[in-house]
């Protein structure tokens, strides 16, 4: 904190951080917040009001949220992708595979899944979470976006790798997980959180302001600043008609993510003012954009390396200054775009 905001000539402001879904490209904001971390000289948990992530983004949040490291984020998702996403070794799963193939049943066991994040989260509560957490899943039964959120009473009870696991329960990769949202004991089917908000920026802000609302401490959207990072934003088209089921709804899946991301993005964009807005993504090449081919995970690297140098680390840089409440380099700003800013 600053000396105008510790004699309260300048409101701190509220800091949020936000990361999409994406399977396994999830390896491409822990990059970005890695080098944020070494900006900030420290672990991005400690410079945020807020964490929400939705799929693969959640379980990144709810790591950082329980004191991991980028550095560690990332040898857990470059070792959990291969367990999440693994070939098939045996009749059984390759019959899986071609059962999936024609839209009979899911394409993964959703015992590797819960095994992984079992390992990650052991018996870690929601309400162990900091900063406060949001994991963004769907309710097929009340067809819904549902928020779990560590600062709700009727959540910080619930098992942070069960929360995970009803937000990565993307539809053919992995069955709904069943599971009590409250103490009522009723179960509801979850699914993946990307089917209406892949990119949940907007939630947070929503979120973040009700809460803060609710405990008499209002934030207006002008003391918001989101750190927004995406996952890699495949090219717009389909080259190849699907032929089989599950690629067709495969195919379907991304649509609704990729719209999805794209709404929440452009509405954020207009809510907050630009210094107040980073949003931090990229184009990934149709041949990248699958939620599950492990082998890409390596070329996903070097993309997020390539955007690095192309600018997004002097962003990183002005964006750890924001977060930590010092002024933005005057000489950087005024060369910079509102488009390469937000």
């Amino acid at each position: 904190m600053n000396l105008a905001e510790t004699l309260g000539l300048r409101p701190k402001p509220y800091r949020i951080l936000t990361i999409d879904g994406g399977g396994v490209r999830g390896i491409i904001p822990v990059l970005w917040i890695d080098r944020l971390e070494r900006y900030l000289n420290g672990p991005v948990h400690a410079h945020c009001d807020l964490i929400a992530g939705t799929s693969v983004g959640a379980i990144l949040g709810c790591g950082f949220a329980m004191g991991m490291t980028a550095t560690q984020a990332r040898e857990m998702w470059l070792n959990g992708a291969h367990v999440a996403f693994s070939k098939p070794h045996s009749m059984k799963e390759r019959g899986r595979r071609i059962a999936a193939r024609a839209g009979l049943m899911a394409k993964y066991e959703s015992a590797g899944l819960e095994a992984l994040l079992r390992s990650i989260f052991r018996d870690t509560r929601m309400g162990d979470l900091t900063p406060p957490t949001l994991a963004l899943s769907y309710d097929i039964q009340s067809m819904q976006v549902h928020v779990f959120s560590s600062a709700k009473e009727e959540h910080k009870d619930l098992r942070v790798w069960e929360v995970c696991r009803a937000s990565t329960a993307a539809p053919l990769f992995w069955d709904p997980h069943l599971m009590a949202l409250d103490d009522s004991g009723v179960r509801h089917p979850m699914a993946d959180g990307g089917m209406t908000a892949n990119n949940p920026v907007v939630l947070a802000i929503s979120e973040s302001v009700s809460h803060a609302k609710g405990t008499g401490r209002a934030v207006p959207l002008e003391n918001v600043v989101v750190a927004s990072f995406g996952t890699g934003a495949p090219p717009e088209g389909q080259t190849q008609i699907p032929k089989t089921i599950f690629g067709h709804g495969s195919m379907i899946m991304r649509a609704l993510m990729t719209g999805a991301t794209g709404t929440d993005h452009v509405t954020a964009r207009t809510m907050l003012p630009a210094k107040n807005y980073w949003r931090f993504q990229t184009s990934i090449s149709g041949r990248l954009a699958p939620l599950d081919d492990i082998e890409n995970i390596d070329e996903l690297q070097a993309v997020a390396m390539a955007h690095l140098a192309d600018g997004a680390d002097q962003r990183l840089g002005q964006l750890a200054r924001r977060l930590q409440g010092k002024p933005l380099d005057r000489r950087w700003w005024e060369g910079s775009t509102e488009e390469a800013v937000a």
